[in-house]
């Protein structure tokens, strides 16, 4: 590592390495680069400490590991926007990945107090509710939660959502005029981690997110995602200062 920089630590070093060569891209997006056991005698160092800068770029979205196949340049996460909305399905494709999903649950459904309180309606009020599991190449990117007052957008329960997204039903049927979000950070429980195939310790985003017609809440929404998996991103134009 003669062209790093001798005065991080070792690991650090290695991540800077690799990080340089994608930056640039020396290493593009599905590269497979070079083993530990290769990449640490190249450079120096042990495969324990390839290894551990492998895990934090894997775990800053930078590298993929695939089970008994090697590690792979990450393609770029899926954007979604902080102040507009925008369909999951088009971003996972801006980003170069294929969408696909998983219908988790579709029915009608008790409210849990979370959403009745959103669309101010008594708890336990039977709604129609969508679970969905979004995926980027097979990858889990997002769980989907929607929650709707009944009458909304007609056909909701109907529609086949492994051929479209809930969000372009919504677009087309409904008649949202304003929306409301907030986000927050959790740590998975156990079933949410095997379902997004992520381990306890990692932080996932939660966006919380109501919809509404002339003030009235139609829908609230509860979209969980790995954080090293997805950015959040936004533009708004502000006034002069005074």
């Amino acid at each position: 590592m003669s062209h790093d920089d001798p005065s991080l630590p070792r690991y650090a070093a290695v991540k800077d390495h690799v990080r340089r060569r994608i930056l640039s891209g020396e290493w593009p997006p599905d590269t497979k680069i070079p083993s530990e056991n290769a990449l640490g005698p190249a450079l120096g160092v042990s495969r324990i400490t390839v290894n551990r800068a492998f895990a934090e770029l894997a775990q800053e979205g930078l590298l993929r590991k695939v089970q008994g196949v090697g590690t792979f340049v990450a393609r770029a996460r899926p954007r979604f926007g902080l102040m507009t909305i925008q369909d999951i399905a088009e971003e996972i494709a801006a980003r170069g990945m294929a969408w696909g999903c998983r219908v988790l649950r579709l029915g009608m459904l008790p409210a849990p107090a979370e959403a009745a309180a959103a669309l101010v309606m008594a708890p336990g009020a039977v709604v129609p509710h969508s679970a969905i599991l979004h995926l980027g190449d097979g990858a889990p990117i997002q769980r989907e939660e929607r929650w709707l007052r009944p009458g909304y957008a007609p056909g909701y329960l109907e529609r086949d959502y492994r051929a479209e997204t809930t969000f372009a039903h919504l677009a087309r049927a409904g008649n949202a005029t304003a929306m409301e979000q907030s986000i927050t950070a959790i740590l998975p429980d156990a079933a949410l981690a095997r379902l997004l195939a992520v381990p306890r310790d990692q932080p996932c985003l939660v966006i919380l997110r109501t919809t509404l017609t002339d003030g009235q809440a139609m829908t609230f929404s509860r979209l969980v995602q790995p954080a090293n998996r997805f950015e959040i991103a936004g533009r708004a134009t502000l006034g002069a200062l005074r």
